[in-house]
């Protein structure tokens, strides 16, 4: 998927038929910061970050300001993995966030966003 630092795709899930629309970064500024410092996030929108290689990628939250969900997915654009409800860190002790399984991707989302939309693992999304 070629993209640069904020384009906006809308990605379709094959579980639920519904498109959900996602801002990426791919620059390594861009994927450092993620969603710190954002206030909110407007529903059914995300971050999708694009990594360089498959592996196991870590999310660390420095100055978040609201819960998120975050979705990982496979090189096919196939979900492996969710991680609910991740709280907000303002403090730079930040606990960190891995997949348990290889990804290329990750979405994040509000936090109750992977359920409404209905992310579920093997769910498969088509860039629109």
């Amino acid at each position: 998927m070629p993209a640069k630092d904020g384009d906006i795709y809308s990605l379709l899930l094959s579980s639920s038929g519904k498109l959900f629309t996602v801002e990426t970064v791919v620059s390594p500024q861009a994927l450092k910061r993620g969603l710190s410092g954002r206030k909110t996030l407007e529903l059914g929108k995300g971050m999708m970050f694009i990594f360089e290689t498959l592996e196991r990628h870590t999310m660390w939250m420095p100055e978040m300001q609201f819960p998120i969900d975050v979705v990982w997915l496979d090189e096919s654009l196939s979900v492996v993995h969710i991680s609910y409800g991740l709280q907000p860190c303002i403090k730079n002790d930040c606990v960190s966030y891995s997949s348990i399984y290889m990804a290329k991707y990750a979405i994040e989302m509000n936090s109750g966003d992977a359920a409404a939309y209905g992310f579920m693992n093997g769910t498969q999304l088509t860039v629109m």
